[in-house]
């Protein structure tokens, strides 16, 4: 009977180990630059995986090419403005065409699954800049765009690219969709919440002028991504503080009170440990204490609400792991 459990055991972590091998896979980047003259250097920046950047000094034309191990979903941006996603296993190889600092066109080829997300993200690219102005905040307020039209045109934009993504759901993994998804609503809704507060602020307008009719309605069938692909999204994860004081500043609104957001590090802890449960607490515990070691000098306090969150509320290991890294 031992020698029947030791068997056990033995093919056990050995269908485990499978399973770690499988999970990390290899991936193939490589590139090729034309018409560059923003600067000398050509960066290849991960937004999910630390240590694996790459840069190369520019080259009209040069092969740039690496490979990398990743084990999940991760976004690559080139020189910030080229964006694909890729999946463990997947090949990329981007042609891209500058004329001078601005990117004009890009051609893909490698995985379909890859190419296929890629091309997708240049085509929202394109859409967001011809929109202009119309999704970067501060340069609407500059221009004194109308917020009751900003809330309506950000609506109609939302199921716009919800029905471009859809059109290559059958194309590519559930995971990757949902990530898309996520990183598609983190920036519009962002934008549609934050605006009239924005407009008030800066064009010194009461903030219910700054307000369209159905304002504090316009989530109320919105249901939370919490599955791992969203949580996994930095954007949709720095998303869910915004979305916790809008439904706390309707709350008031419904009283006919004024919702004051935390005004210090602990009561924003306090507030997002109220707000939310499981894995969206979570997630929204760990990007708010990420953002607070790299933008608050009280490290007393960074330290003290991290070992509460870890004590009380981490269910992800990899939050706890980037932590610790951070906070070296």
């Amino acid at each position: 009977m031992k020698s029947m459990k030791s068997i056990l055991l033995v093919l056990i972590v050995g269908c485990l180990s499978c399973l770690s091998l499988q999970a990390q896979k290899k991936c193939h980047v490589s590139a090729e630059i034309q018409g560059f003259t923003g600067g000398d250097m050509i960066y290849f920046d991960f937004m999910e995986k630390d240590g694996i950047n790459q840069e190369f000094p520019y080259k009209e034309n040069q092969l740039m090419e690496f490979d990398v191990e990743l084990d999940d979903i991760t976004m690559m941006k080139i020189n910030a403005w080229v964006i694909i996603c890729l999946e463990p296993g997947d090949n990329i190889h981007a042609k891209v065409t500058y004329v001078g600092n601005r990117y004009d066109a890009v051609e893909y080829t490698g995985t379909p699954r890859a190419v296929v997300v890629a091309d997708y993200l240049h085509k929202v690219r394109a859409l967001r800049a011809e929109r202009k102005y119309k999704t970067n905040i501060p340069a609407m307020m500059v221009l004194l765009y109308d917020a009751k039209e900003h809330y309506t045109a950000t609506l109609k934009e939302w199921q716009d690219e919800i029905a471009m993504l859809d059109e290559i759901k059958g194309e590519i993994s559930p995971r990757m969709y949902n990530y898309l998804l996520s990183e598609m609503e983190a920036t519009l809704l962002t934008n549609l919440i934050s605006y009239p507060y924005a407009c008030s602020s800066y064009q010194k307008k009461k903030l219910e002028d700054c307000m369209a009719d159905g304002y504090w309605g316009a989530l109320d069938n919105y249901r939370l991504r919490d599955d791992e692909a969203s949580l996994r999204n930095r954007p949709y994860m720095g998303f869910l503080g915004t979305y916790k004081n809008y439904e706390l500043g309707k709350k008031a609104h419904e009283k006919s009170e004024t919702y004051t957001p935390a005004k210090n590090m602990e009561d924003e802890y306090g507030s997002i440990v109220a707000f939310y449960d499981g894995t969206l607490r979570d997630a929204a515990l760990f990007v708010f204490l990420y953002n607070q070691v790299a933008g608050n000098k009280d490290f007393a306090t960074v330290e003290k609400l991290k070992k509460d969150y870890l004590k009380k509320y981490n269910k992800n290991k990899e939050y706890k792991k980037i932590l610790a890294d951070v906070m070296k």
